[in-house]
């Protein structure tokens, strides 16, 4: 019996050439101690509160602070897209690179400390050695631009793994095991799954659901071992509680 949660959750990794190179040493997905940043040259990309959060914060240590988004609009609380879009000296509706030749570095906020570089994706990794020289980011349409870096942290979410159980050879739907509602059986004959990492039509991840999938995985699994002996069960309020009377 697999019974387990969905997987470990891991940072949503950005689909850069020879990004586990620099990892470790030049890109980081978290934060420990902000004065590793101390005078130098970051991009942050991402939208959201995390990526927003930490632009407000690494602009105090940092030499410079690149803010790569797709798009001008960012899902970051109101105050912290206010607050950064004043340290960038953009506007309230746009940031540099907002507009064609603009984010090239002769745009407002070019000369600040936080640049908002939009709109703009990753695009490749320059450097050596696991040493990051500088990071090429590019529009929709193919337009490129090369943020001199010396360090890159990518806030695009986490994601589900399952580690070494998505390897076992049995049936997956969107990182969970499918199994069969009424058994909790996989599809590999002797293999049962309860708890979060079961998928089935009408899943309700719940603790009271994993202890349902508990019984019926038990129940399958007795006629497999005794397929001679019937089975026979008792609830609690007719044999009761032992210890009373």
């Amino acid at each position: 019996i697999l019974a387990g949660g969905a997987g470990a959750f891991g940072p949503n990794r950005p689909p850069l050439a020879h990004i586990e190179d620099y990892e470790g040493r030049s890109v980081f997905y978290l934060v420990s101690r902000r004065e590793d940043f101390r005078d130098r040259r970051v991009v942050i990309a991402g939208g959201g509160d995390s990526a927003l959060d930490w632009v407000l914060s690494l602009a105090e240590v940092a030499r410079k602070v690149y803010v790569v988004h797709r798009r001008p609009k960012f899902r970051g609380a109101p105050e912290t897209v206010a607050r950064m879009r004043e340290l960038a000296g953009a506007g309230p509706g746009a940031g540099p690179g907002a507009g064609p030749g603009a984010g090239a570095g002769t745009g407002p906020g070019a000369d600040r400390v936080v640049e908002i570089v939009v709109p703009y994706v990753l695009h490749a990794l320059e450097g050596r050695d696991g040493r990051l020289e500088a990071v090429v980011v590019a529009t929709l349409k193919g337009e490129t631009r090369r943020l001199e870096a010396d360090v890159l942290l990518p806030f695009f979410g986490l994601s589900m793994n399952l580690g070494p159980i998505a390897d076992w050879g049995l049936a997956l739907d969107q990182h969970h095991i499918v199994v069969d509602p009424a058994t909790c059986a996989t599809d590999r004959a002797g293999v049962f799954a309860i708890g979060d990492i079961a998928g089935y039509p009408g899943k309700l991840k719940l603790i009271l659901s994993g202890f349902s999938e508990a019984a019926m995985a038990a129940h399958a699994i007795y006629k497999l071992i005794h397929p001679e002996r019937e089975l026979h069960w008792e609830y609690s309020t007719t044999k009761g509680v032992p210890g009373t009377s």
